[in-house]
């Protein structure tokens, strides 16, 4: 196997380091697709650029190419595109295999090296798994953990390509489905994502240029006022339509 991975990006770059710094010793090549205006033409807070040749320069990643999103589209038509670009520049450097992940998203190492190893040994066309959702800081999660998925390796076959709402076996993300083929889904025991989305230098900038932005925009003041002055263990105010609240437990620290 000759892994492939690339980053969606815009905002929480924060989280790209110490994402890639978990898996970058257990993967071929590494590209970052991304884009310093948000879907709704909204410009970073950072100098991503700059950011990303640092990177590069450490061999932390391989290349990054910037994306010009249409602002006039759907956001989930411009994610399609990013993803679609990421698995070409792995089909371009000669990958088998190809994983599309988002900046806070991260593994655990020995998790990661049995899921890896599985799929190549039993020759799986796709592969996914559930997730732990962290909130303000790696030591809380929501409590139960979320029901849906997030793909993981898929094997890289002629035409295969990120297909908006194509069936998945399981409930994932939209824009991070192709032909599934012979699909293992993982138990969370095998491995899970730890999703570091409600972890953020910036939540307002997270909400503002959310692709599901429709559904809470009206919220946003409330939403960030909650963020910034919640405590432990109250419960969490969650983006959604409609409002959610979910209790927080508090956990070992996996990420220092």
């Amino acid at each position: 196997m000759k892994l492939g991975v690339s980053y969606n990006l815009f905002d929480a770059i924060e989280h790209l380091e110490p994402s890639i710094k978990c898996i970058r010793d257990h993967v071929d090549y590494i590209s970052v697709v991304w884009q310093d205006i948000s879907n709704f033409g909204n410009k970073s807070s950072v100098n991503i650029e700059k950011i990303l040749n640092d990177l590069k320069e450490r061999k932390l990643i391989d290349t990054h190419f910037k994306f010009i999103p249409n602002t006039n589209t759907i956001p989930q038509h411009n994610e399609i595109d990013k993803r679609n670009l990421g698995l070409h520049i792995s089909q371009a450097n000669s990958c088998t295999h190809h994983m599309s992940m988002d900046t806070d998203e991260y593994y655990l190492s020995d998790e990661f090296i049995s899921m890896k190893n599985d799929v190549e040994f039993n020759n799986y066309d796709s592969s996914a798994c559930q997730m732990m959702t962290y909130y303000k800081s790696p030591e809380y999660v929501l409590d139960p953990p979320e029901e849906y998925y997030v793909p993981l390796i898929y094997k890289i076959r002629p035409g295969i390509r990120f297909v908006l709402g194509i069936q998945f076996p399981v409930l994932v993300d939209p824009t991070r489905r192709m032909d599934s083929g012979n699909c293992k889904i993982y138990n969370r025991d095998y491995i899970q994502m730890h999703h570091m989305t409600g972890i953020r230098n910036n939540y307002r900038e997270k909400l503002v240029n959310s692709s599901s932005s429709h559904d809470f925009k009206s919220k946003i003041d409330e939403l960030v006022s909650e963020y910034n002055n919640w405590e432990y263990p109250n419960k969490v105010m969650l983006p959604g339509t409609p409002f959610r609240y979910s209790n927080i437990k508090k956990v070992k620290n996996l990420f220092t």
